[in-house]
């Protein structure tokens, strides 16, 4: 955190040399001077019915300059944040007190596409000409000038969409699982919507209590989909508020989660893809979630010196076949144990890193500060690190309260011998 001190000196006749000497010091900005803004109005139509847009978001995104963009990272080059409006019942809005410069005017409205999402930051920052082409022909531009008022008129298209319904392989529906698309970037990789730095609205969804879901406002594309399983722990805190009123804040942390792809299948590679076509509406995206197929795993990490149990450690679950991670998971403080709760059968390796004897010590809150809904963090204190270690598993079933011993010392990559389970 970075401290500002602000001197004020008092000064009699006698400070007259100290006045001199500070009238040839540069002129320190008037903080009283207001930085001049503008305003920006205009209305937003859907293309595919010519009816005002109404209650879509209008937001304004700054221009830089390409000089500003080359010496600024990523993360500065989009830094700060984005004020929007809702559109009225005609479509109109209004944004006021815009500080003068360049921006592209953002529109965003559920079933129709936001041509932000086209383009990545580094797209936006640093664009090919192909691409400074298509930006300046999708994204509508304004030039905010001191105490004038631009307009702009947007028009938007309606996006494709894809539907379906999830089901568990006992033929109940699969409510509240989390869904969402996968396409390739530009190295043809299968990487989820809401990444790579573009601006996704309703790159997920939720299925409904009958399993049924609906993701809109979707580009022409390749896809793939996927479905996520998870389990979750959570917890509740309050904070008195103002006027009497209670504030509560959730707080929930992943334990395990499995992904499905395609019409239910565990992995990506056997997924097969679909294609959308602008505006297209594609219904049938079924999927049968083949719980029947998973196991649980647990088990203890102990020491191999003296086989006492360890209480710390990271452990992943590698297919032996692909070498690609299935799952991760840790070992839980509460009852000492790693818990793997969703494992399709299969040969696996499992790898344990970061294994360590650790005490906890719990933070003091400061008094003095204002009521914090966070809870407080214990802070771990290592008092012996060993090496990491692996062993295989072949899953056909439930393996309970397994063994996976590591080595006493801190040499990498070091083989184990497979505990035994207890059912």
């Amino acid at each position: 955190m970075r401290l500002f001190c602000v001197l004020v000196v008092l000064l009699s006749a006698s400070g007259t040399a100290i006045l001199e000497a500070q009238t040839r010091s540069p002129a320190l900005p008037n903080p009283a001077v207001v930085e001049p803004t503008g305003s920006v109005t205009g209305h937003v139509f859907c293309g595919d019915t010519n009816q005002p847009a109404r209650f879509a978001r209008v937001s304004l995104e700054a221009v830089l300059p390409p000089a500003a963009t080359k010496t600024s990272t990523p993360s500065t080059a989009q830094s700060g944040s984005r004020t929007g409006v809702q559109t009225s019942i005609d479509g109109s809005f209004t944004l006021a007190g815009v500080k003068t410069g360049a921006y592209f005017v953002i529109v965003e409205k559920q079933g129709y596409i936001n041509p932000r999402a086209m383009f990545t930051q580094k797209e936006i920052d640093d664009p090919a000409p192909d691409i400074r082409s298509m930006i300046d022909h999708v994204l509508p531009r304004v030039t905010v000038e001191a105490n004038q008022v631009e307009h702009a008129e947007v028009r938007l298209e309606r996006g494709a969409a894809i539907s379906g319904t999830l089901h568990y392989d006992d033929g109940s529906p699969a409510g509240e699982i989390h869904v969402q698309l996968l396409h390739k970037d530009a190295a043809g990789k299968w990487v989820s919507l809401s990444g790579g730095g573009r601006f996704r609205a309703g790159a997920w969804v939720e299925s409904d209590d009958r399993g049924n879901f609906r993701l809109s406002s979707l580009l022409p594309d390749e896809y793939i989909l996927q479905a996520d399983l998870s389990l979750a722990d959570s917890k509740t805190s309050s904070i008195p508020g103002p006027n009497g009123n209670i504030m509560q804040v959730n707080f929930s942390v992943l334990r395990s989660s499995i992904s499905y792809y395609g019409s239910g299948v565990s992995t990506l590679s056997d997924a097969t893809s679909f294609k959308l076509l602008a505006g297209q509406e594609l219904g049938g995206q079924d999927m049968t979630l083949p719980i029947s197929k998973l196991h649980r795993l647990t088990g203890h990490v102990v020491a191999g010196r003296d086989g006492h149990i360890v209480n710390a450690a990271s452990l992943s679950l590698v297919s032996r076949e692909d070498q690609k991670e299935v799952s991760s998971a840790t070992v839980l403080r509460e009852d000492g144990l790693f818990h793997f709760d969703f494992v399709p059968a299969g040969d696996y390796i499992l790898r344990i890193n970061n294994a360590r004897d650790v005490v906890w010590e719990a933070e003091l809150p400061d008094r003095n500060a204002p009521p914090n809904p966070f809870p407080l963090k214990d802070k771990e204190r290592v008092l012996q690190a060993y090496g990491s270690g692996e062993q295989p598993l072949l899953m056909h079933g439930d393996m309970l309260g397994i063994v996976a011993t590591v080595p006493p010392d801190a040499k990498p990559d070091a083989k184990v011998s497979a505990g035994t389970p207890s059912n």
